[in-house]
């Protein structure tokens, strides 16, 4: 899914699928059977694709080769806010912030607005 989405193969990377399809990201370590959590929450699979979150875009966004949106600043300031961005995209994207190695998280698009998933207690307090 992330070769297709987002054109990145990661390597050296292991992915676990727990409860509702989300996925969590570890890399492989001898403490893995004793760990009771297997990595940090990357995403979820959703009927149409993979949503990543925050940290799944930090992850496969520096690799991303296609489905990433740069924004300006005042667009950043309202997607951290909560805000969808209105933008004519389909499918899940990437969004990044000034050209810089900053990712803002994933957001969906259905032709006319990228709908936003920054978990409510992330969001800045404008």
């Amino acid at each position: 899914m992330l070769k297709e989405q987002f054109g990145v193969d990661v390597e050296g990377v292991r992915f676990y699928v727990g409860g509702k399809g989300r996925v969590y990201a570890y890399k492989e370590c001898e403490f893995d059977e004793i760990a009771k959590h297997k990595g940090i929450y990357f995403g979820t699979l959703e009927r149409d694709g993979l949503r990543l979150s925050i940290e799944g875009s930090f992850i496969v966004g520096k690799l991303a080769r296609k489905n990433v949106i740069e924004l300006d600043d005042e667009s950043a300031v309202r997607w951290l806010a909560g805000e969808d961005v209105e933008v004519s995209v389909r499918g899940y994207w990437i969004l990044k912030w000034r050209g810089r190695d900053y990712f803002l998280g994933c957001g969906r698009g259905n032709g006319a607005i990228l709908r936003n998933f920054v978990p409510k207690d992330r969001r800045l307090q404008m």
